[in-house]
């Protein structure tokens, strides 16, 4: 086996709602914010994980494709005794597996973390606003019809906010001269779109999370124009070997 080729595909992440993806807090302060967003530990400038972003695409790809079980676990194709079909898994394939019986090469989709990106940060900068918005939250009494005890204070990164992206696809020649992770770099394009229907972080049902791809590029070539060309009947059509 060996890696064929590898397509660098950059472009930005628009924020449409407000963005949280935790970070989860060692102690509560009186006032203080009760859900805070990551944040670069030097730069105190909140940024994307690239754990966030595959694992989400991972789900998305999993229950479009069926594999996703009535208790939440997932199939991993450890009941799967046809190596040459359980190779061929679009979710394995992309985002990988610990499955002991896997012997189709690494994984192929490697994400980066995003970062702001710098003209939207140095704009904000300039004109002196925060890079997060507090938002507080409230349970509604459904009796009394009023809000109840319990205000939380959850930070968000906020509406029209930008993140640089970075993701690597490689391609493999598994003895298939490389046309499956050539195939299957579509099925990544489709599940990316199918994320801008969805929400990206947390309390994505309340409004959170909207975000859009833009100016996308692969190998420094335009790829915007063929990924918003993906008509929407074939963004849930996903392939399927479970």
């Amino acid at each position: 086996m060996r890696i064929l080729e590898t397509k660098m595909v950059t472009g930005h992440i628009r924020v449409l709602t407000g963005l949280h993806i935790g970070a989860g807090k060692d102690a509560i302060e009186i006032g203080g914010v009760d859900n805070p967003v990551v944040k670069n530990p030097h730069t105190d400038e909140p940024y994307i994980p690239g754990s966030s972003l595959k694992g989400k695409l991972r789900c998305l790809m999993e229950w479009t494709t069926g594999r996703v079980k009535a208790n939440g676990d997932t199939w991993d194709g450890s009941d799967e005794k046809d190596p040459e079909r359980l190779a061929s898994d679009p979710v394995l394939r992309i985002f990988g597996t610990t499955n002991r019986g896997w012997k189709a090469g690494p994984t192929r989709l490697i994400v980066r973390d995003c970062a702001l990106n710098a003209m939207w940060r140095d704009d904000v900068v300039e004109r002196g606003l925060l890079f997060t918005e507090e938002k507080f939250e409230n349970n509604i009494n459904r009796i009394q019809g009023k809000a109840g005890i319990g205000i939380r204070k959850t930070e968000r990164v906020p509406a029209g906010a930008i993140f640089d992206m970075t993701m690597v696809y490689r391609i493999f020649d598994a003895g298939d001269g490389g046309k499956v992770d050539e195939d299957f770099f579509r099925e990544l394009l489709k599940v990316m779109r199918l994320l801008e229907y969805d929400a990206l972080g947390g309390s994505g049902s309340r409004g959170y999370g909207r975000i859009r791809f833009e100016a996308l590029c692969v190998d420094g070539k335009d790829l915007q124009k063929d990924f918003e060309a993906i008509p929407p009947d074939e963004i849930t059509q996903m392939a399927r070997t479970a």
